[in-house]
């Protein structure tokens, strides 16, 4: 029964292999935004995960726990502002819109994003960014900056 015990614990200290992700605020012009970021390793590739027209939620949140699982390094970023996650569509649409219209100000946040990485330890200079729908549009913006 003693051996039965030692296997399961070691099987259960040896999954993950990263450490557990965090919720973060930080501050982009004076304004809040929240973010989470989780890493294997403090040199592992950064991947800066962008959130769709629901803003950050748990999804970024599982995708990026899921890609640290695989070695990277994720900093699951905010483009609306800490607190703001539109339920309607209309809603929705006036946020991605406000960022469609000021492309600067999209691509300041984005910026923003990847230095509040850097704060964190993330190793910048391998770095790739991925979003969802709008997160992709902005993800286009940053490469435009």
């Amino acid at each position: 029964m003693k051996y039965l015990f030692a296997i399961i614990f070691l099987l259960a200290a040896s999954t993950g292999g990263y450490a557990a992700g965090s919720s973060l605020t930080y501050e982009i012009d004076g304004k809040p935004y929240e973010g989470y970021f989780v890493s294997p390793s403090p040199k592992a590739p950064l991947i800066l995960l962008i959130h769709d027209w629901d803003g950050l939620t748990g999804y970024e949140m599982k995708r990026a726990d899921m890609l640290a699982e695989m070695g990277y390094a994720v900093f699951a970023a905010d483009l609306f502002g800490a607190g703001v996650r539109p339920k309607e569509v209309k809603d929705k649409r006036q946020h991605t819109g406000e960022l469609y219209k000021d492309r600067n100000k999209m691509r300041s946040l984005m910026q923003g994003a990847l230095d509040m990485a850097k704060t964190k330890g993330a190793n910048i200079n391998q770095t790739v960014a991925m979003g969802y729908c709008f997160g992709g549009a902005a993800v286009l913006e940053l490469a435009r900056a």
